[in-house]
């Protein structure tokens, strides 16, 4: 592996390479295993495999790194790329937002306006924090923690609030309705 570079410190015709390059590697690397496999790997979810193995805070960061195709073989050897695809268990649309006032949200809130809020909860989701099963309201960049109620803002790891219990209870109610067979861990107030 090459010598990590200061992304801000660093020519642009420097970066435009990195990131050629890094294409490449992402390419050959889901080429090579889909083969090895018998399965369709994609450049998506090498990505994400990436993100999962280097502990990185998201895939832009892999540019800090020269990898090659060959690195990512070798990283990516062993790893379960079902984590990486999400079977949904069940979606809500609800009439009215359940997050708490005052709670941080996204900027696309801006640029799209829905009436309701939508929560999606995935089986194999690649990450089981912070409940397993959790909930996503992917407009928002909120995980809902489907024991306690806690809400996590993108990948922090503090809950920045906390639903009501009758909110939670709701929530959960309905999202057994839509999916019987849904298993939910218990709740712990």
């Amino acid at each position: 592996m090459a010598k990590p570079i200061d992304l801000e410190k660093t020519s642009f015709e420097v970066i435009e390479n990195r990131i050629r390059r890094t294409g490449v590697a992402f390419t050959e690397s889901a080429s090579a295993l889909s083969e090895a496999r018998r399965d369709a790997i994609t450049v998506r979810e090498i990505e994400g495999a990436l993100v999962d193995v280097l502990g990185l805070e998201e895939i832009a960061d892999i540019l800090e790194r020269d990898i090659s195709s060959q690195e990512i073989l070798g990283l990516l050897a062993d790893y379960n790329f079902v984590r990486l695809r999400p079977v949904k268990l069940g979606e809500i649309v609800l009439a009215e937002s359940i997050i708490p006032p005052g709670v941080p949200i996204s900027l696309t809130e801006a640029e799209v306006k829905l009436k309701g809020e939508k929560w999606v909860v995935h089986k194999n989701d690649a990450d089981p924090f912070p409940s397993s099963p959790h909930a996503h309201n992917y407009e928002h960049r909120l995980k809902m923690d489907l024991r306690t109620g806690d809400l996590y803002q993108g990948k922090c790891r503090v809950p920045c609030a906390r639903m009501g219990k009758a909110q939670l209870i709701e929530f959960r109610h309905r999202l057994e309705q839509k999916n019987a067979s849904i298993h939910l861990p218990p709740l712990t107030f």
